[in-house]
């Protein structure tokens, strides 16, 4: 028996309570509703609960019944908020096909989601989740045309993935403590990104992050969910003051992670804060300038074009020669590696050199306190 069902079979109304009474003490309805001031119609509704127990009521109650005015005030108090929690629930089983759209085992691994089968009980923590009142406002914002969320799904088979994996990057970004956002700032510390990227600290993925929450960044990663083809997405947060790069380990690879945070970065230094910004969803009509404004960029900063145009002149390619190069570039072994393999030069089978690739793995997101 679900709790719905429960609850509706367990429900007294404090009429009820009226009647049992009026029946200890032999007391007709009609004799009731003389000596309590109301008609035999009036004093029906109120015994079946249609009408409510005022104060004045209560008194009334008190006077004829001899049964306290609080007794009655909160036995109508009771019925009242069990009433309020059966619309409730009426109201979220009317979402059980809603919530089984949603990746409801992995929003369970993590912790946004209690590991319980009851639809009505996951409709109202996804509805907490996604900060909505209901299905609607998901549609609004997410596959929709929302004034204040131009996201529109409307065109992706996945919508729900695509929306948690988004939600997920916003609550990271929440936890992060940002400072004021600063353009300036960051193309001054440029250098310090390449720096991160060469040198492949044990601790690079918490210095990246730190380095781009001083110059107001909000950098998450987010693990890839299935159904969520994304590589990387950007949007501003909080009134359009913060922007989010939220990137996730996809193919888990270096070089694939370091364009995508270039490109992410890319929007943010030379477009506007209304846009946003979803890589790897072709149902997505994307401006095409823009990403390849943000796709030069990206290639920029992981080699320079004179150093990209450098490595034409190399015929043949070991990893001393490729070690050699990174240190001449200042940039790391794998990126020159992924660029040689991009270009057909070098095979992406080479395990040889593929060993110079470090692998991408964020940690495993638990958002129990969300």
């Amino acid at each position: 028996m679900s709790d719905l069902t429960l609850k509706k079979s367990l429900l007294s109304c404090p009429g009820d309570t009226i009647q049992e009474n009026l029946d200890f003490i032999g007391m007709s309805q009609a004799e009731f509703a003389e000596r309590i001031g109301r008609s035999v119609p009036k004093l029906n509704e109120l015994i079946k609960g249609k009408a409510p127990i005022t104060q004045e009521t209560a008194r009334k109650l008190e006077y004829v019944l001899n049964i306290p005015t609080s007794f009655w005030l909160n036995l109508e108090r009771a019925y009242q908020d069990e009433m309020l929690e059966i619309q409730r629930l009426e109201r979220l089983e009317q979402f059980k096909e809603w919530v089984s759209s949603f990746p409801l085992a992995k929003l369970k691994s993590i912790g946004i989601l209690p590991k319980t089968r009851d639809k009505a009980i996951l409709a109202e923590c996804l509805l907490k989740f996604f900060r909505v009142a209901s299905p609607t406002q998901w549609s609004n914002i997410y596959p929709g045309a929302s004034l204040a969320f131009k996201i529109e799904l409307r065109h992706t088979s996945e919508a729900q993935a695509i929306s948690v994996w988004l939600r997920l990057g916003e609550i990271q970004a929440e936890k992060i403590k940002i400072e004021p956002f600063n353009k300036s700032a960051i193309r001054l510390a440029l250098d310090k990104f390449k720096k991160i990227l060469y040198t492949h600290e044990e601790s690079w993925l918490d210095d990246l992050q730190a380095l781009c929450a001083s110059l107001g960044i909000a950098l998450v990663y987010t693990p890839c969910i299935a159904k969520a083809p994304i590589f990387g997405a950007t949007r501003w947060l909080r009134s359009n003051t913060t922007p989010l790069i939220q990137i996730t380990d996809r193919y888990k690879d270096y070089a694939s992670f370091w364009f995508t945070f270039y490109h992410e970065l890319g929007h943010i230094l030379y477009h506007g804060k209304k846009d946003i910004f979803i890589d790897g969803l072709d149902s997505i009509k994307p401006d095409l300038q823009k990403e390849d404004e943000a796709d030069a960029f990206a290639a920029r900063m992981l080699l320079k074009d004179k150093d990209r145009n450098n490595l034409s002149s190399y015929h043949e390619f070991t990893s001393d020669l490729i070690v050699s190069l990174s240190e001449k570039y200042k940039t790391h072994p794998g990126i020159i590696v992924s660029q040689l393999q991009r270009e057909s030069k070098l095979s992406y089978k080479d395990t040889r050199l593929n060993r110079l690739k470090p692998k991408v793995v964020f940690k495993e997101l638990k958002l129990d306190q969300y």
